[in-house]
């Protein structure tokens, strides 16, 4: 496991942990996964991005901020919806690109 260079909240880290069963000490293995998707959104006037990857046998979505362009807040960690998965398919089909 690389140096972790992501932070969290930690009672949200073990909320998470019970609710979703997957930790925020494992957000690296999306982070640096070759078949990421990002998708960034605005909530409460926050930009967020929301990365798509396959880690533990299922597809998995991680929510982050990006705090000052450098470091990266974990908000939350979760296996994806079947939409979800259905719209990563379709983009690792129709969009994926290695280059």
């Amino acid at each position: 496991m690389p140096k972790n260079p992501y932070s969290w909240d930690k009672p949200k880290r073990l909320a998470n942990l019970e609710k979703h069963g997957l930790d925020f000490k494992s957000a690296w293995l999306v982070l640096e996964n070759e078949y990421r998707l990002d998708v960034s959104s605005e909530r409460n006037g926050e930009l967020r991005i929301q990365s798509f990857a396959y880690i533990f046998e299922y597809l998995s979505v991680l929510t982050a901020v990006h705090l000052d362009g450098r470091s990266i807040q974990i908000i939350s960690f979760r296996r994806a919806s079947s939409e979800e998965r259905e719209a990563y398919h379709e983009w690792l089909e129709k969009d994926y690109d290695r280059a």
